[in-house]
């Protein structure tokens, strides 16, 4: 695939070059993605692309990023993706179930 990047002006762009470059970020996301991307919400704020929502790879908010910002550059992206994260929790959760005997 190839995407072409429009040119902002200092609103923000046209309709149409925010609307393609909105459905370029959607389109590579759900074909690369290895996770479902429709709970993703894409809007356009000044100049930047601003994704919103959540996704269930651990790193999915991390893969959102680099591909929004392949396409759109990197100054004009903004991430606001939730993801469950392996930070240990669950392990303390589970040590404190085996000392009250819930386990």
């Amino acid at each position: 695939m190839i995407f072409i990047r429009p040119e902002f002006d200092c609103r923000g762009g046209g309709g149409a070059d925010v609307s393609g470059l909105i459905a370029s970020i959607n389109y590579a996301l759900a074909s690369e993605a290895p996770f479902d991307t429709q709970n993703l919400c894409f809007r356009v704020l000044g100049t930047s692309v601003v994704i919103e929502g959540q996704v269930s790879h651990s790193s999915g908010d991390d893969f959102v990023r680099r591909i929004a910002e392949d396409i759109a550059g990197a100054d004009r992206v903004l991430v606001r993706v939730g993801c469950p994260r392996s930070n240990g929790l669950s392990t303390i959760g589970e040590s404190i179930r085996k000392e009250n005997g819930d386990a």
